[in-house]
């Protein structure tokens, strides 16, 4: 907290996006590069792949047909912010044993920012024996990644959500920005000029018309983000996991506060500036920006849908049929595709580059299936 009261006060006030990446990445005290447990029972909210090792098995089945969309060559798979490593130990196991042509070819990056986290995937991927020559560790930073181009696919699950925001709103009916601010009875939120150009144009290409006093998040990091996916993927895909909607879905169901919420012991709330770097600060992810950032950085949309469908259409069912069974399981796996558990908040985007009109096992249409 002192230290972003120090930035506030050297620079007058800050964007709310610079408070976020402060609270969030700070390399010592960020929530995300802190030893906190995030995750599970014992952290602040639950995520798809701490559910059950089917959501992970099913993405290890969808890796394959992309890798044999792509021409069976070398598949490199870049997972972004591994958190405790679940998902990529179910991928990894999976694959070794489901798929020994595609584990010949594979290799699996990480690209984690924590040391604490580091150390906990690599404990946990010596559990199930995955050699080093298997996965490697890396970064991401605004230059872009720490390594060369590949052919694969970049997976992200809860990712985007976590990336800092600016915050507009109309005031008067002229946009402004809201900026933090601080003086002695604590830190203040201030409105003022918009910070950058990129923000109007933004809204308009978007097609976002404000109503007055209505807020709304601006995720730049996100466009960014994907400009440096698209330089570093010579070919293949990139999977995005998350909880949002369409620009049309967020600003139909979200009235005019915003999406912008904090998780703290399971509970949810709106007190951004309380314990910085000890909860997570999110926002629902407008996946129509994801689609017109990936189309401007050279990703065609394969396709989009919600988590259920995509889980469906991927066998999770089957699945389910293959377990022992036992009603702890059903209730945890059925949370990953129920439209009250996950299944609808949570959506699916699959983009891809230098491969022709790749048709997805996960993105089939449902009536298509053998029920």
């Amino acid at each position: 907290k002192n230290l972003i009261i120090e930035e506030v006060n050297k620079k007058g006030k800050i964007t709310f996006a610079e408070f976020m990446q402060m609270a969030l990445y700070h390399p010592e005290y960020g929530y995300y590069n802190s030893d906190k447990e995030r995750v599970g029972r014992f952290g602040d909210y639950y995520t798809s792949p701490t559910v059950h090792r089917i959501f992970g098995e099913l993405i290890a089945r969808q890796l394959e047909e992309m890798w044999r969309i792509a021409g069976n060559g070398p598949f490199a798979v870049v997972e972004m912010g591994a958190g405790r490593g679940w998902l990529c130990s179910d991928i990894i196991r999976c694959v070794m044993n489901e798929y020994p042509e595609l584990y010949a070819n594979f290799h699996y990056m990480i690209v984690e920012s924590n040391p604490y986290a580091k150390e906990k995937q690599r404990l946990l991927l010596e559990s199930i024996n995955v050699t080093d020559e298997k996965v490697s560790w890396h970064t991401y930073s605004e230059d872009g990644f720490s390594f060369d181009r590949i052919q694969g696919c970049f997976l992200s699950n809860e990712f985007v959500d976590a990336l800092p925001v600016h915050r507009l709103k109309v005031k008067n009916k002229i946009l402004q920005e809201i900026y933090v601010s601080y003086n002695n009875s604590g830190i203040f939120e201030t409105d003022d000029e918009v910070s950058t150009e990129a923000l109007k144009r933004y809204l308009e290409i978007s097609q976002i018309h404000l109503n007055e006093g209505q807020v709304c998040e601006v995720n730049l990091a996100a466009a960014e983000w994907l400009w440096h996916v698209s330089e570093k993927l010579h070919k293949g895909f990139v999977l995005t996991i998350d909880y949002g909607d369409t620009t049309d879905g967020l600003y139909r169901e979200n009235g005019s506060d915003g999406t912008l919420r904090c998780y703290y012991k399971h509970t949810v709330n709106r007190d951004y500036y309380e314990r910085p770097g000890e909860q997570d600060i999110t926002t629902h992810v407008d996946f129509t920006n994801l689609m017109n950032a990936g189309k401007s950085a050279g990703l065609e949309v394969t396709g989009f849908t919600k988590q259920s469908h995509y889980l469906i259409a991927l066998g999770i069912l089957e699945r389910l049929n293959n377990t022992n069974k036992d009603i702890e399981t059903i209730l945890k796996v059925k949370n990953l595709f129920h439209p009250e558990g996950m299944g609808d908040v949570f959506k699916v985007l699959i983009q891809h580059k230098n491969v022709e009109n790749p048709q997805l096992t996960g993105l089939r249409p449902l009536h298509s299936l053998a029920m």
